[in-house]
C-alpha cells in the first residue's frame, strides 16, 4: 500500500513538471495586461526561427525584464499601431524566456517571414556586445522545445533578421554567435 502511494505521488510530480524538454516560459499573462487586438495563426510545423535584438536597455532581473517587455509591447502597439508585440518570445539578460505572441501566432517582426517563422527577440543591443551565455542557453532550450513538441520543423532553420531584410538586427555580435548554432543557415 505504501509503495502504491509513493508511486502515485511520483507520477503526480512527473505530470506536474510539464514537458521535460521545455524550459519555463514566463507567460504573457504574468507580465502584460493588454491582449492582442487580433490574431492570425501560423501553420505548424514552423520552418524558421528568426533572431532579433530589441535595441533597448538590457535587463538582468525578472522585474527589470518584465518592465522592458512591457515597454516593447507598448511601443509596438501604441506607437507603431501593431495588433500586438512583434516577437513570439523575448529572452532577458536574467536568462528567462518571456512569451510575446507565443508559438502559434503570426508575428510582426520580419516582412516576408511573419507567416512562416517564430521570432526570438534578445532584450538589449547586441551590435557591439555579445549576448550572455544565459541568454544563448535559453534560446537553445526554447528551440529544442519547439522541435521536440513538433511546433518547429525537425530541420528548422535559424537566421538573423539581417539575412532576409534591411536591418542590423540581431546586431553584429549576436549574428556572429548564432552562426555557430547547428540550426543556423547562411541562405534561407
Amino acid at each position: 500500500m505504501q509503495k502504491s502511494i509513493i508511486f502515485i505521488i511520483f507520477l503526480l510530480f512527473r505530470i506536474g513538471d510539464g514537458n521535460e524538454n521545455c524550459p519555463q516560459i514566463i507567460g504573457r499573462s504574468e507580465w502584460a495586461d493588454v491582449d492582442a487586438k487580433s490574431i492570425n495563426y501560423l501553420i505548424i510545423p514552423i520552418p524558421y526561427v528568426i533572431i532579433h535584438h530589441t535595441v533597448t536597455a538590457e535587463c538582468d532581473t525578472r522585474s527589470t525584464c518584465i518592465a522592458q517587455a512591457e515597454n516593447i509591447r507598448s511601443y509596438h502597439m501604441d506607437s507603431n499601431g501593431w495588433d500586438d508585440i512583434g516577437y513570439s518570445f523575448l529572452i532577458g539578460g536574467d536568462g528567462n524566456i518571456y512569451e510575446g505572441r507565443g508559438w502559434n501566432r503570426e508575428g510582426a517582426h520580419t516582412i516576408g517571414y511573419n507567416k512562416k517563422s517564430v521570432a526570438i527577440g534578445f532584450i538589449g543591443n547586441f551590435q557591439e556586445k555579445a549576448a550572455s551565455d544565459k541568454m544563448l542557453n535559453a534560446a537553445h532550450k526554447l528551440i529544442h522545445c519547439g522541435k521536440s513538441e513538433g511546433i518547429l520543423r525537425a530541420d528548422v532553420r535559424v537566421i538573423g533578421a539581417k539575412q532576409v531584410t534591411a536591418t542590423k538586427s540581431p546586431g553584429s555580435q549576436l549574428q556572429k554567435q548564432i552562426r555557430n548554432w547547428p540550426e543556423w543557415v547562411s541562405t534561407p
